[in-house]
């Protein structure tokens, strides 16, 4: 945390680490706090990565740092890809370095419309349930 704490906010466990461009809206860490809760990780399991302006490596280090089971990524699928060398495929579940992932677009803006918020829980949903 305190090598990256300008980048960080929410849980310090980091169980589960949600990965955006820039600072996500309260909406948008609600949603996400809400599905994991829903998923057997507690509420508040998530800790906030803001990844504008780390390159590749510091991202790497980053995550690897905070050891969380799940990734997600909001809007920065690129980064993480190139950070872990791995495709991240966008709306499906995936691996990266062991972790699985999933990856969205613009969750935010997914939230805007009922059908785009039924096809991100349904992504979330892929993720597996804390303890399996």
């Amino acid at each position: 945390w305190e090598l990256f704490d300008e980048h960080l906010d929410g849980a310090r466990l980091a169980l589960v680490c949600v990965a955006s461009g820039s600072a996500l809206s309260e909406r948008s860490r609600a949603a996400l706090n809400s599905a994991m809760a829903s998923l057997g990780y507690g509420s508040g399991a998530c800790t906030f990565a803001a990844v504008e302006g780390l390159d590749d490596q510091a991202l790497f280090l980053l995550v690897e740092g905070l050891d969380p089971l799940c990734l997600i990524a909001t809007d920065s699928t690129a980064a993480l890809g190139r950070a872990y060398r791995c495709e991240v495929p966008l709306g499906k579940p995936g691996r990266a370095f062991g972790r699985s992932v999933v990856a969205f677009r613009d969750f935010d803006a997914m939230l805007d419309d009922g059908q785009d918020k039924q096809i991100a829980w349904a992504l979330l949903k892929k993720l597996p349930r804390f303890g399996e």
